[in-house]
Order: C-alpha cells, then sequence, then structure tokens
C-alpha cells in the first residue's frame, strides 16, 4: 500500500460559515420520480456559489485589500465556507466582506433556485485541507445551524463579541471625541489641544461610520431575539460615499480591473425588484404548505409534516416583512392570515388580496 504523505494542517483561527439545504432529506423520501431534477438544481447552485466565490478570488482591486480566500467543503446538502484570520491591519474589512458573502449566497440560493438554507456564521479553531476538517470551531457551527430552527443564518457568539468592538478607533478616544464634541454644543469652551485631538481622530471615526452602518445592514436581531444574517440587506453607497469621490474610485477601477468596474458599478441594487422577487418565494412556499385540503383524513402524518414546514415559511415570511419595513418598502409586505383545520387540528396559512393570483409567475 502506498504511503499518504499529506500532513494534517495546522489548527488556525477561521471565520466559519455552515449551513443546510431546508427540506433536502423530505424531498428525497416524498418525490422520489423528482430526485433528478432537484439534483440538478442543486448541483447548478452550487456550482455558481463557487465560481462567485473563485471571481471573488481572483480580483485584483479585492485582493488588494486584504486577500479573501475562502475555502469551500460540500458533502450531502451540507455547505461549509471557511476564512482564516489574519493580522492585517484592514481585517474587520475581510470579515465583513466574509459574511456579505455568505448573504449574497443565501439570497441568490433563494431567488434563483427556490432554496432556502438553514445555518450559522462564527468564529473558531479549524484543522483545514484537502481531505480532512477538524476543530471546535466546525462543532460550533454545526450546533448553530441545529439550534436555528427556520430558514435563517444565526450569528455566534464569538462573532457578536468581535463586531460589537470598535475596530479603528479605542473606546476611550471615541468617549472622549463625544464628550468634548457635546461640550462644544452646549457653548463651552474648547481648548486648542481638544480641537487637534478631535482633528486628528475624525479619519478613524469616519471609517468606524463606515463600518458600521456595513454591519447593522449585515445583521438583525429578530422578535425571537435570535441574531441572524440579514440576506436581503441593502447597501446604498451613495449614502456612504460622496458621488465626486464614488466617481473617482470607479475611474480608478475601470482602469486596473474592468470585471470589478462591473460589480462596483452596480453595488446599488433595485431593492423593491428583490424584494417583489423574495416575496414571491415566500408566498409561493405558504400555497404548498399551508392547506390540507388535498388530504385524506388518514394522513395524519403527512399533516404534521406540512404544518412544521409551514411554520418554518411563516418565520421567513415575518422576516421578509421585517425587512421591507426597514427599507421603507410597506408595499412589498405579504398580508397573511391563519386558521386552523379541524379535521387534523393544524395550523393553515393564507396570503391575502391579489398577491397569490400571480405567485407563480417565475416558477
Amino acid at each position: 500500500m502506498q504511503k499518504d504523505n499529506k500532513q494534517v494542517e495546522p489548527i488556525k483561527e477561521y471565520y466559519i460559515a455552515y449551513f443546510d439545504l431546508l427540506g433536502y432529506k423530505n424531498f428525497f423520501e416524498k418525490n422520489p420520480e423528482r430526485v433528478g431534477a432537484f439534483l440538478n438544481t442543486i448541483y447548478e447552485a452550487i456550482q455558481n456559489t463557487k465560481s462567485y466565490i473563485q471571481d471573488i478570488d481572483a480580483s485584483p482591486i479585492i485582493r488588494g485589500l486584504g486577500e479573501i480566500s475562502i475555502q469551500v467543503k460540500i458533502f450531502s446538502d451540507n455547505i461549509l465556507l471557511c476564512l482564516e484570520r489574519s493580522v492585517e491591519q484592514i481585517e474587520y474589512l475581510r470579515f465583513l466582506a466574509f459574511v456579505s458573502i455568505v448573504a449574497d449566497i443565501q439570497r441568490n440560493f433563494i431567488l434563483q433556485y427556490d432554496l432556502f438554507l438553514r445555518g450559522g456564521i462564527t468564529i473558531g479553531s479549524l484543522s483545514f485541507n484537502e481531505d480532512f476538517i477538524f476543530g471546535q470551531g466546525l462543532i460550533d457551527a454545526v450546533a448553530l445551524e441545529e439550534t436555528a430552527i427556520y430558514p435563517r443564518i444565526i450569528i455566534g457568539q464569538p462573532v457578536l463579541d468581535y463586531i460589537l468592538q470598535t475596530h479603528f478607533i479605542k473606546s476611550e478616544d471615541l468617549k472622549k471625541a463625544c464628550e468634548i464634541e457635546n461640550r462644544a454644543h452646549a457653548g463651552e469652551h474648547i481648548s486648542d489641544e481638544e480641537l487637534k485631538f478631535c482633528n486628528d481622530i475624525i479619519p478613524a471615526v469616519n471609517m468606524e461610520k463606515f463600518y458600521l452602518q456595513w454591519r447593522d445592514h449585515l445583521i438583525l436581531r429578530t422578535s425571537d431575539e435570535a441574531v441572524v444574517l440579514n440576506y436581503l440587506y441593502c447597501i446604498d453607497v451613495n449614502t456612504m460615499i460622496p458621488q465626486t469621490a464614488k466617481e473617482q474610485i470607479l475611474e480608478y477601477v475601470k482602469k486596473i480591473s474592468p470585471s470589478d468596474y462591473q460589480r462596483f458599478s452596480n453595488l446599488n441594487p433595485n431593492q423593491k425588484l428583490r424584494l417583489e422577487q423574495h416575496k414571491k418565494h415566500i408566498i409561493h412556499k405558504i400555497n404548498e404548505y399551508g392547506k390540507y385540503d388535498d388530504l385524506e383524513i388518514s394522513a395524519c402524518k403527512e399533516a404534521h409534516y406540512r404544518e412544521r414546514i409551514l411554520k418554518k415559511y411563516l418565520w421567513a415570511l415575518s422576516f421578509h416583512n421585517y425587512v421591507c419595513t426597514i427599507y421603507h418598502f410597506p408595499e412589498c409586505m405579504i398580508k397573511s392570515g391563519s386558521t386552523c383545520d379541524i379535521r387534523f387540528m393544524k395550523m393553515t396559512a393564507k396570503v391575502f388580496d391579489d398577491d397569490a393570483l400571480h405567485s407563480n409567475e417565475i416558477f
């Protein structure tokens, strides 16, 4: 037998995202005749995900900001994404870029393939090579996925501890600057030394504000107190970067990397269109699992299964409406109601108005 000369990689710190496809196992049990088409859809979604990550990694602009080389492992319906932590000055940018990529993947699985994901994001230790994954970080990420319950990616405590820190300015300096600003607003005398202190830290404060806005678009706390990834995030660059500066940056990017120019030129997506698309997918799921009219009274097991799945998509509906509120698109909200099918004593759900009439346009 030929000896394998591969060595186990040392344990390192990683940003870790782990998720699986909602309903994967039950689909195989209940729709054996459609398994082939379903697998092709999953394969295409995963291949597009890998291509997306490769495009990001190949970007000369992004690599110039800090290497964002995401490692991918896929087994059955489980997907693992890892980015090794570094000691670069712009490490927080690498982290936010990683989380944004995971959010983009989650959104694209839904909008392009009608596949909802459930998982978690954490920071932890791993030993990682082509054949082998080991470490507490993977254990923690899997545990998050198991507690997610609904189609959402839970943010782990190590991530929360990291993102709630200040990264470009010391907390005591920020506190001091705020105190000086409050005194100035109150008409009190500000010394030249204090004025110089405030002027010196303005660039760091602006950088902190920029990343705070980015972070707050990506992370949301839901009604059940879970902190989740906002895959429907929308960052309006025009509110974060002056228009003149934006045009200058784009011209510079265009000369260096045309592919990045195309990507960065479209940083302001049509959020209303995105929400309308997401809305149709939610309604499709509610219509699929929200009633039991086609079941015989003896089909109690199937009714139980439908109600369990229905509750997951009702959570997604609630999340959708919450995001519509945040981004001020009340017209994109889904109006729904529920009652009880007394044959099975199971919850039903229905979409109101004309929403349901158009819910199958994209399927």
